[in-house]
C-alpha cells in the first residue's frame, strides 16, 4: 500500500511538472474563439462576440488588460483594452499621471517636461468607430489586438509595445453594433441582405453621436470624454467608413477651414499623420488613399474632433464601404466620369483601379491605418509628449498676455439653471471653473457671489473660446472665391452661450491677484438654493426657466393643478406674463420639487385671467427611414417629463387620431422621406412606405377636429402644398447664388408675446437655421406670426449666411388656424442637437392641453412676392428616401 501511495504521489508531481512546463497558453486567434475571422465575407461579430474575444486574448497574454469605463444608453458595459509591454502595463497608473501632467503643463518647467517626455510612454487612443453601420471598424480592432499581442520577434511591434500604450476601444457605440449586426444576421442570404436598418443605431441620435462631442448629452459621449481626461492620449484616432468614391480610404489632411483656436502643434501633426499614413499604405501596396476632398472639421462638436481643443491630435479616417459584410465588384466605368481616367492627383496619389471590395479589404486598410499611427507614435514618442506639454504651456502663457483673460457666467440670469448647466459643461470638458466670492469684479462689473469664472490661462481653455465666441466662417467662401459649395461639411455657427440663452462676459483686463483671491475652484456646479416664498394656495413659477417645465410636469403627475397667468404676476425672476401658477400640492411636496429642479416659487394671489392646463397626449412621428431629428426630439421631451408616444406610419395612416392625441409633432425630414419612406423591395414590407396620402388626410382630419400639429424645419415647408396652407416658403428651391445657410445662428424678433406659445421666450432669441424655410403669408391666412427675421438687418449672429436679404423681414415661425385646431410651422430647429435650449420653449409651450385664445387675423401682403424658384411638388413615389441633411456620413 505504501508503495502504491508513493507511485501515485510521484505520478502527481510528474503531472504537475509537465503542466507547469506547458502552462503558457497559445494566443487565441479570433477564429478559435468566434468560429470566424473578422473580415470574412458575410460574417460580423456583435459586441458580445468582440468583448468575449478581447477577454480571451487578455487572459492569454501579459501584454493586454481589460477595463470597464462606463455604461451605454441601453446599459451595456463599455469596455476597453490597454495594450503595451508587460513592463509598461505594470506602471500604467504612473504613466497616466505623467501623461496628465504633461497635457496640463502642471507645475512643470521645460527641463522637467523634457525629462518626463524622455522617460515616459505615449498613450494613443484607437477605436472601432461609433457609426455602427460602418461595420469594418469594430471588426478591425480584433485583428489589430491579435497582431499586437501575438507577434514574436517583430521589430516594428516590439518598438510599438515598448514606446506606446494603446487604449483600444472595440467600439464607441456597443448598442449600435448589436443593432446593426443582428439586423444583418436576420436578413443574411435573403432579398433584404443589404437593406438599411429601419431605426437609429443609437437609441436617440444615431449618426449624431458624432455631433455630441462638446455637449455630451448621450451617455456614450460622456464616457468617452471622461476616459480621455483620465488617460490623456496624445493621439485620438476614430475609424469611419465612407470614403469619397472611388477612393478606398480618406485620410488627413482635412479641407480648410480649420479653427485658429487649435494649437499649431496639433494642426501640424494632423498633416504629418496623414502624409505618413499615405506613405505607409503605398509601401504595403494599398492604393486609393485620398486627402482633403470632402471633409473639413470646422464644426467643433464632432466626438472625434473635440479633443483638439484639449491639444489632442484627434482625427478620423474614412475607409470604403459597400454594405455590411457583403462584397461587391466595381469596374472603372462605374466611377464618376472625372475619375475614370485613373489620373493621379496631389491628394490622390495612387488611384484605385477597381475590382472586388470585401469586408477584409476594409479591415486590412483600417489595420494599416492604425499600424501607421502606432508606428509614428513609437518613432516620435518623446517629441509627441513634449509637444503636448508645449501646447498647454503656450496656451497658458498666451492668455496671460492676451484677452480674453477669462469668461464670467453670472448666477443671476433669466434662466439661472441653464447658466449653471453651461458652467458644468465646461467642467465636463476638462476646464477649471471657479465660483466667485462676494465682491468679485471684472470689466468694472460686480458679480453676485456664486457666479462662475473660467480663467483662460489654463491648458484646455481653447474649448471655452471655441464655444463662447461667435464663429466667422472664412471670407473666401462667403465671397465666392473658394471651392464649389460642397463645403461646409456641417453647421458653421454653434456659439453655445447664444444657443442656451446664457449671458457670458469676456473679461478684457488681466485677472489680478486680488481678483483671483475671490475665486474658489469647484468640482461641480452648485446652483443657488431654490425657495418657496410666502404662504397660500397659489404659487407662481417663472416661465423663463426651462427647468420649470420639469417641475410643472412633476406637479401634474402628483395630482397638483397648474395654470398660466395671462396677467403679469410676481415670480422669483421678476414680474412676468405667462407665469406658471401651481396649486393643489402640499407645501412639503412643492418645497421638494423646487429644490430638485432648482426653481423657486412665490406665493401670489391668483390673477383675474388664467388658462388651466394639463399634460397633452403627445404623438411624435417616428419614420422607419429613421430621423435623427425625431430621436433628438424624443430624448429632450423624455428628459423634461412629456412622455411622447411614437407614431409610426401605420398609426398616422389610421383614422381618428384626435381620439388618441392632442398634439402631433412632425420632425425635420424631406418630403419624400415623410411621404414615401423606404420603397418596396428595399426593406421588409412592414418597414416600407411613408405616411402617404392617407396619412395626410388623417392629419388634416386631426387638426380640423381640434388637434395641434407641429412641423419642424424642412417638414414645415413640406406641409404647405400637402395641406394647402396660405403661406409660402420664399426661399424654396433657392440655389447658393441666391441664398445659402447650411447651419448658422440667426436672430429673430418675437411677435405676439401675449400668445401662450411665446410665453417665456425672449424678445429676440437666437435660432439654429439649418437649410430650413422662411415664410410669407398669402391671402386667406388666419393666424399669427410668432417670430420674424429683422427687417433690413442681417440676422446672422454666428456662422455663415449668404444673401441675408432673401430672408430679412420674413417669417421664422407662424401659427395658423385650421378648422378647430392649429398648425405651427417652425422654419428652424428649436431643439437642435440638444443644444438650442433657449428655443425649447417654442416646443414645450405647445405640449399642454388648454383652451387656446383666439388667433389674431394678420394682414396678408398686398402683392404676392415672387419666389426664387417654383415650389417643388410633393414626391409621393416609391423610391428610397434621400438621407436627411444630418445623415451625411463622417
Amino acid at each position: 500500500m505504501l508503495f502504491s501511495k508513493l507511485v501515485k504521489r510521484f505520478s502527481f508531481f510528474c503531472f504537475m511538472a509537465v503542466a507547469s512546463f506547458v502552462a503558457p497558453a497559445q494566443t487565441p486567434t479570433p477564429a478559435s474563439v468566434l468560429g470566424h475571422t473578422p473580415g470574412d465575407d458575410f460574417y460580423l461579430a456583435d459586441y458580445e462576440d468582440t468583448v468575449r474575444y478581447f477577454h480571451a486574448l487578455a487572459a492569454s497574454s501579459d501584454r493586454m488588460k481589460m477595463f470597464t469605463v462606463g455604461k451605454s444608453t441601453e446599459g451595456k458595459d463599455i469596455e476597453v483594452a490597454v495594450i503595451s509591454s508587460p513592463q509598461n502595463l505594470a506602471k500604467l497608473d504612473e504613466y497616466k499621471k505623467i501623461a496628465g501632467r504633461l497635457a496640463r503643463a502642471e507645475d512643470l518647467n521645460d527641463e522637467q517636461a523634457t525629462a518626463m517626455a524622455r522617460s515616459s510612454k505615449v498613450i494613443v487612443h484607437i477605436d472601432g468607430g461609433l457609426h455602427s453601420d460602418e461595420v469594418a471598424g469594430t471588426q478591425h480592432t480584433m485583428i489589430l489586438a491579435y497582431n499586437l499581442v501575438s507577434a514574436k520577434n517583430d521589430p516594428q511591434i516590439d518598438a510599438i509595445l515598448d514606446n506606446v500604450i494603446l487604449v483600444l476601444w472595440p467600439t464607441l457605440n456597443p448598442d449600435g453594433q448589436d443593432m446593426v449586426v443582428h439586423w444583418y444576421r436576420q436578413n443574411l442570404g435573403g432579398k433584404y441582405e443589404v437593406s438599411p436598418l429601419p431605426m437609429l443605431y443609437q437609441e436617440y441620435v444615431g449618426h449624431d453621436n458624432n455631433r455630441d462631442g462638446y455637449m455630451m448629452n448621450m451617455k456614450e459621449e460622456q464616457v468617452v470624454t471622461k476616459a480621455e481626461l483620465e488617460y490623456s492620449p496624445v493621439i485620438f484616432y476614430c475609424q469611419h467608413q465612407t470614403a469619397p468614391f472611388p477612393a478606398r480610404i480618406w485620410i488627413p489632411p482635412f479641407s480648410d477651414p480649420i479653427s485658429s483656436n487649435i494649437s499649431p502643434y496639433v494642426r501640424s501633426w494632423l498633416n504629418v499623420v496623414g502624409t505618413n499614413m499615405s506613405a505607409y499604405l503605398d509601401a504595403h501596396n494599398m492604393p486609393g488613399a485620398i486627402s482633403e476632398s470632402r471633409f473639413d472639421n470646422w464644426y467643433a462638436g464632432f466626438t472625434d474632433w473635440a479633443g483638439v481643443f484639449r491639444n489632442e491630435i484627434s482625427f478620423f479616417t474614412e475607409t470604403a464601404l459597400y454594405r455590411y459584410a457583403t462584397p461587391r465588384f466595381y469596374t472603372a466605368d462605374e466611377f464618376p466620369k472625372t475619375d475614370q481616367d485613373l489620373r493621379a492627383l496631389t491628394m490622390y496619389t495612387t488611384p484605385w483601379e477597381g475590382g472586388w471590395w470585401h469586408l477584409k479589404d476594409a479591415t486590412d486598410y483600417m489595420v494599416a491605418g492604425s499600424m501607421s499611427v502606432l508606428d509614428l507614435a513609437a518613432k516620435n514618442r518623446e517629441t509627441l509628449l513634449y509637444n503636448r506639454y508645449q501646447a498647454a504651456r503656450d496656451n497658458i502663457q498666451h492668455f496671460r498676455k492676451e484677452p480674453p483673460f477669462a469668461y464670467v457666467i453670472s448666477d443671476k440670469q433669466a434662466d439661472t439653471p441653464e447658466a449653471g448647466l453651461l458652467a458644468q459643461k465646461m467642467i465636463d470638458n476638462g476646464l477649471d471653473v471657479y465660483a466667485t466670492k462676494a465682491g468679485f469684479k471684472a470689466n468694472g462689473v460686480t458679480y453676485p457671489a456664486g457666479s462662475w469664472v473660467i480663467p483662460m490661462d489654463q491648458p484646455y481653455s481653447a474649448m471655452a473660446k471655441e464655444l463662447f465666441e461667435r464663429q466667422h466662417y472664412p471670407d473666401a467662401l462667403e465671397n465666392g472665391t473658394s471651392k464649389a459649395i460642397d463645403l461646409p461639411y456641417d453647421v458653421t455657427g454653434w456659439t453655445l452661450s447664444l444657443q442656451m440663452g446664457v449671458d457670458v462676459d469676456a473679461v478684457t483686463d488681466p485677472l489680478e491677484a486680488d481678483q483671483r483671491a475671490l475665486l474658489a475652484k469647484v468640482d461641480a456646479v452648485q446652483l443657488p438654493d431654490a425657495t418657496v416664498e410666502g404662504v397660500g394656495g397659489t404659487f407662481a413659477v417663472s416661465h423663463k426657466v426651462n427647468a420649470a417645465f420639469q417641475l410643472v410636469n412633476a406637479v401634474l403627475a402628483q395630482g397638483g393643478t397648474v395654470s398660466l397667468a395671462q396677467d403679469s404676476v410676481k415670480t422669483a425672476e421678476g414680474s412676468e406674463t405667462g407665469a406658471f401658477l401651481i396649486g393643489g400640492l402640499g407645501r412639503a411636496a412643492l418645497d421638494s420639487l423646487t429644490k430638485k429642479y432648482a426653481v423657486s416659487a412665490v406665493s401670489v394671489t391668483a390673477p383675474a385671467h388664467t388658462l388651466s392646463i394639463k399634460k397633452a397626449r403627445v404623438g411624435l412621428y417616428r419614420p422607419w427611414a429613421a430621423s435623427i431629428d425625431e430621436g433628438w426630439t424624443r430624448w429632450i421631451l423624455e428628459n423634461y417629463g412629456f412622455e411622447p408616444k411614437s407614431l409610426y406610419n401605420a398609426d398616422i395612416r389610421s383614422a381618428n387620431l384626435k381620439s388618441r392625441y392632442d398634439v402631433i409633432i412632425l420632425p425635420d425630414m424631406s418630403t419624400r422621406g415623410m411621404m414615401a419612406g423606404f420603397g418596396p423591395g428595399i426593406v421588409p414590407g412592414q418597414y416600407a412606405g411613408g405616411v402617404g396620402e392617407d396619412g395626410i388626410d388623417h392629419l388634416r382630419e386631426f387638426v380640423r377636429e381640434g388637434g395641434t400639429l407641429i412641423a419642424l424645419n424642412r417638414t414645415a415647408s413640406n406641409l404647405i402644398p400637402l395641406m394647402s396652407l396660405p403661406v409660402e416658403n420664399v426661399i424654396e428651391g433657392a440655389r447658393s447664388e441666391k441664398f445659402f445657410c447650411s447651419g448658422a445662428l440667426l436672430r429673430v424678433e418675437t411677435e405676439h408675446p401675449e400668445l401662450p406659445v411665446n410665453f417665456g421666450v425672449s424678445d429676440s432669441p437666437v435660432v439654429m437655421f439649418q437649410a430650413g424655410p422662411a415664410f410669407q403669408t398669402l391671402p386667406g391666412f388666419h393666424g399669427a406670426v410668432l417670430a420674424r427675421y429683422p427687417k433690413q438687418t442681417n440676422p446672422l449672429e454666428s456662422g455663415l449666411l449668404l444673401h441675408p436679404e432673401a430672408i430679412e423681414g420674413k417669417i421664422a415661425a407662424v401659427e395658423l388656424a385650421y378648422g378647430k385646431g392649429r398648425i405651427l410651422l417652425f422654419g428652424f430647429k428649436p431643439q437642435f442637437r440638444g443644444q438650442s435650449h433657449a428655443t425649447y420653449k417654442y416646443l414645450f409651450n405647445e405640449l399642454y392641453a388648454f383652451d387656446h385664445p383666439a388667433l389674431p387675423v394678420e394682414p396678408a401682403p398686398a402683392v404676392k412676392a415672387q419666389a426664387e424658384a417654383p415650389a417643388a411638388k410633393p414626391n409621393t413615389g416609391a423610391k428610397a428616401p434621400e438621407p436627411d441633411d444630418d445623415d451625411i456620413e463622417e
